[in-house]
């Protein structure tokens, strides 16, 4: 009796403790940070642990310098190399060394590719956390906890990095719906990069390149606990049989003696360091400063897929990497749809050419797309325009149109029933208004009469169009509730003025 009573008591306190841990790990995934925002941190760490094993060749370590600046899916278009980058928002070299070891557990990368703007910059506990709370449980992650808590300006304590309930419990009263969809879409960063749909322009091109600095001026310090990480990650690469290449990425604020800083450092440990902020390394990858920058400190789309077609074929002619295209095994474990259609918006963001950029609206199969007119249009539209217009799926003749003549039209799509196509034609005001399936009310107004000539796209009661004179086009995501793009037509002459990610 004494023995049965005993065992079953076992069993209830198994079975609740079972229970209890799984609640409680429930409970963590619920209330902790998420990180899907910006750098997409969560997603970067998530979607590398789902890499088949022993299926990267190239691995790229940094901040979100090769999080926008390096796209391993180009890579891999262009010259068949299986490359992740395994970095985040200022990721430390502290982080990149004890990721660096979590990635050598399933695979075995030739080539690791070191982003050295960390060296630079002071370790900051909250994007630290990040790299923290998507590691997976295991004595890798309590020694990068541990060294972590160990430096004198963290002030977390190291419990509160080990079990994340300590940090995250007080987030109840908080909560949104996004967080109770623990098992969120992850096509939103493709093998580690995040596609950037803006472009930063008006940048001045000798202040871009470093050829003019003074190595010897505006010397910054370098931290010792990035210097003593960066001898760590040296010497476990040697101990790996594992190239270690030190690069940075077309960086603004990137100075002549912050590049001589770290030459010295690749001299000092027998490395290579490529700096493509000479004006010669950036020339050779044909670097356009008007459509290649996200902003002052990373690249752009267009930026990052001339950058990763010329690393690629550095690489190959480099190391002995094998072209995963010949292998009919391989998956890169991308959703093709899902990049295919982001990185399409942000190469409407780059496109300055209005004939370019109606093509690849043309292309576009999930977005919401508002016209408005400013002024007479007829008899203004080049055939080639046209022919796009109607591509589109407008059924009016612009060219038609009659002096004081206003039109407005709303082509929506979701990728899957076609695209449906509303359309208005009127003398004095033409317009469209209504809600979209996301629940966001629109209004569309074209006025061509009198003293009021107008182009109005409005969007949750924000008029965003350029009201410029001619074609007046808005491109807008429900998925994303966010706006593409916006520009203004002028048909008579084809220039095409933007106004990027309004929103």
């Amino acid at each position: 009796m004494s023995r049965k009573f005993t065992l079953k008591t076992g069993i209830k306190a198994v079975a609740f403790l079972v229970v209890f841990a799984l609640l409680f790990h429930l409970a963590t995934e619920v209330l902790r940070s998420k990180w899907t925002g910006d750098n997409q941190d969560r997603y970067v760490m998530q979607n590398f642990y789902d890499l088949d094993e022993d299926s990267l060749d190239v691995l790229f370590l940094g901040s979100s310098q090769i999080i926008y600046g390096v796209n391993p899916v180009e890579m891999y278009d262009h010259a068949g190399v299986s490359a992740y980058c395994l970095g985040g928002a200022s990721a430390s070299l502290l982080s990149s060394y004890y990721w660096l070891i979590e990635a050598e557990k399933t695979q075995s990368p030739t080539v690791v590719m070191l982003e050295t703007s960390s060296l630079l910059e002071e370790i900051k506990e909250y994007q630290e956390r990040k790299k923290v709370d998507e590691m997976r449980p295991s004595l890798n992650r309590v020694r990068f906890v541990q060294a972590l808590t160990d430096l004198d300006n963290i002030s977390e304590s190291f419990l509160s990095y080990l079990i994340p309930m300590v940090k995250y419990h007080v987030r109840w009263s908080s909560l949104t719906a996004k967080d109770f969809g623990m098992w969120m879409n992850s096509d939103v960063a493709y093998r580690g990069f995040n596609i950037a749909d803006t472009c930063k322009q008006g940048l001045n091109y000798d202040q871009m390149i470093i050829d003019n600095d003074d190595p010897e001026e505006d010397v910054r310090e370098l931290y010792d606990y990035q210097l003593e990480y960066l001898d760590k990650i040296v010497t476990y690469c040697r101990e790996n049989d594992i190239e270690l290449v030190l690069f940075k990425t077309p960086k603004y604020s990137w100075t002549g003696s912050d590049s001589a800083q770290v030459q010295a450092l690749a001299d000092q440990y027998g490395l290579t360091y490529l700096d493509y902020n000479w004006e010669e390394a950036l020339t050779a990858f044909g670097f356009d400063l008007e459509i290649d920058m996200k902003d002052y400190d990373h690249l752009s789309l267009s930026g990052a897929d001339k950058f990763s077609d010329y690393l690629a074929d550095y690489l190959t002619a480099s190391y002995d990497l094998p072209d995963r295209r010949e292998d009919e095994t391989f998956d890169l474990q991308i959703n093709r749809d899902t990049y295919n259609q982001e990185h399409t918006d942000a190469d409407l963001v780059s496109a300055t050419d209005a004939v370019e950029w109606l093509t690849l609206l043309t292309q576009h199969s999930t977005c919401d797309v508002f016209i408005a007119t400013n002024g007479d249009v007829g008899g203004q539209v080049s055939d080639e325009i046209a022919a796009l217009l109607a591509q589109l799926g407008l059924e009016t003749d612009l060219n038609a149109l009659a002096s004081g003549d206003g039109f407005v039209a709303l082509l929506t799509s979701d990728g899957v029933s076609g695209t449906s196509v509303e359309e208005v034609t009127a003398a004095e005001k033409a317009q469209i208004s209504g809600t979209l399936s996301n629940g966001v009310r629109y209004n569309i107004v074209s006025r061509n009469q009198g003293e009021t000539v107008s182009a109005e796209l409005t969007i949750n009661g924000t008029d965003t169009s350029l009201n410029g004179a001619g074609l007046n086009i808005r491109v807008y995501s429900e998925s994303r509730w966010t706006a593409i793009e916006t520009v203004c037509i002028d048909l008579e002459t084809g220039e095409m003025t933007c106004k990027t990610r309004p929103d």
